[in-house]
């Protein structure tokens, strides 16, 4: 019998300029970068991203090591729409983002914070 834990599993990439923003916001608490990523209802499309740095994690959060200094937390819910992106940061001159590449949106908004899946 195995006794074996099946442990979900999300698969998200982070684009070298999104690991270089998460670690310039880490500043200089020469720690690893704890980051929440998850979805919640809301927006133009139905389902916004949220990105956010945390010192706090639960017990059955998904868990993605990017690199030695970035760690990633999906929540079991967040995990089935997030399967598959790639999270990219762009800089312009007037504004600057955290971009989501999901294959799964079959819509997003405008401005691309939020998506809907069908």
């Amino acid at each position: 019998m195995d006794t074996t834990l099946n442990q979900p599993t999300c698969q998200i990439t982070l684009t070298d300029a999104a690991q270089e923003r998460i670690l310039d916001l880490r500043d200089n608490m020469h720690k690893p970068a704890m980051i929440r990523l998850y979805v919640q209802g809301g927006g133009c499309s139905g389902f916004e991203y949220r990105i956010e740095m945390v010192r706090e994690v639960s017990d059955d959060d998904i868990v993605i090591e990017v690199n030695p200094y970035i760690t990633l937390y999906v929540d079991p819910f967040s995990a089935p729409y997030l399967e598959g992106t790639t999270v990219d940061y762009e800089q312009h001159t007037l504004s600057a983002r955290f971009v989501f590449n999901n294959p799964q949106a079959t819509s997003t908004c405008g401005c691309g914070s939020s998506f809907s899946i069908e």
